[in-house]
């Protein structure tokens, strides 16, 4: 087995310089327009085609490198599905920030924001066929990257449910905690699990222990998406990068939301600012989110994602690791659940 690092952020810096490489070399020069926009999307260029430094921290991909040598095989091996996993992440992206009319994502333009709707999806359409031939046609063993690739197009269909799921919940009054983890589950949980179990796979791991490793990722992913919604409502924007009203502005129904629909006063203040006409004003956001804490919604979210971060913790015994395997994994599902942005 592979020496692995012996913290989180070590993690992802060793396994920086040989994914961007990769990266670049799946997204390609061609066409010269698409590919331009792709690389504004994964962070290498500003809107002015400028070299820049806003690659993000690669969390994705970096799990599935990792899972490859937690399986026993090399960073080599798992390469095509750390590159199609990233590939994936920021087409799902570009695509929600359409759905989401979000026009700035760390505090940068996002790109329907510069080149309009349009021409955003057919960016996001790229990247996804780059995502795929980045697996499909990568080297290393036929068969492996074929179950790579059905792995990652299981967590693409869920991931895409999940999302219509969660647009869906801004019609409806009501819905309740299980349907919204079901939708996480997809939405978030999907691009958490698939890249560990890729990982292993590609590195010839058998399936049980590959899906094993998997279903490790997806709990760490319902607590990644738990803190994520508690940021997006108490969260720092200086930190995190992105708004802390945007969710209420929007009348999403995140899990503060839907915690607090459970509480009369809570229920009453997020059905006045949801229901009305128009946008939701400053003073509306101001009182739904005091309604939200008095309900007890920010600390729920805090506990449910120390929960699942529990649950996950538990899989680790089933899966026969090392002990400081097991530590490092512990070490990535504390990172994500405790990250300020």
């Amino acid at each position: 087995m592979a020496t692995l690092p012996t913290a989180v952020p070590e993690v992802l810096a060793r396994y920086r310089e040989p994914l961007e490489r990769a990266l670049r070399e799946a997204v390609g020069d061609e066409p010269p327009a698409l590919a331009a926009a792709a690389r504004y999307v994964l962070g290498w260029e500003d809107e002015h085609g400028r070299p820049a430094h806003n690659a993000g921290k690669r969390i994705r991909p970096a799990l599935c490198l990792l899972g490859a040598e937690v399986a026993g095989g090399t960073v080599e091996d798992a390469m095509p599905g750390a590159c199609a996993v990233e590939l994936v992440h920021n087409f799902s992206l570009v695509h929600d920030e359409v759905q989401d009319h979000d026009a700035e994502r760390h505090h940068r333009p996002t790109l329907w924001a510069l080149l309009g709707e349009a021409q955003a999806i057919n960016a996001g359409d790229f990247l996804y066929t780059r995502a795929v031939q980045a697996i499909s046609d990568g080297p290393g063993d036929p068969g492996r990257r074929m179950a790579g690739l059905s792995v990652l197009n299981r967590a693409i269909q869920a991931m895409i449910g999940g999302q219509w799921d969660d647009l869906d919940f801004e019609r409806r009054e009501s819905v309740h905690v299980e349907e919204y983890l079901a939708m996480v589950a997809g939405k978030t949980g999907a691009l958490l699990s698939a890249p560990l179990e890729i990982g292993a796979l590609l590195a010839g791991a058998d399936a049980g222990f590959a899906a094993g490793l998997g279903a490790w990722g997806k709990q760490v992913g319902l607590a990644f998406q738990a803190q994520d919604d508690y940021l997006g409502t108490w969260g720092n924007p200086g930190e995190t990068g992105k708004s802390n009203s945007n969710d209420i502005a929007r009348k999403k129904k995140t899990l503060p939301i839907v915690y607090g629909m459970d509480s009369a006063d809570a229920r009453a203040a997020i059905l006045g600012a949801y229901d009305a006409e128009g946008d939701v004003s400053a003073n509306a956001i101001a009182r739904v989110v005091q309604a939200l804490e008095v309900a007890g919604a920010d600390t729920a979210c805090r506990e449910m994602a120390a929960e699942y971060a529990h649950a996950a913790d538990a899989l680790l015994d089933g899966l026969g690791l090392p002990a400081e395997t097991r530590a490092l994994l512990r070490d990535v599902a504390r990172y994500l659940v405790d990250r300020a942005g």
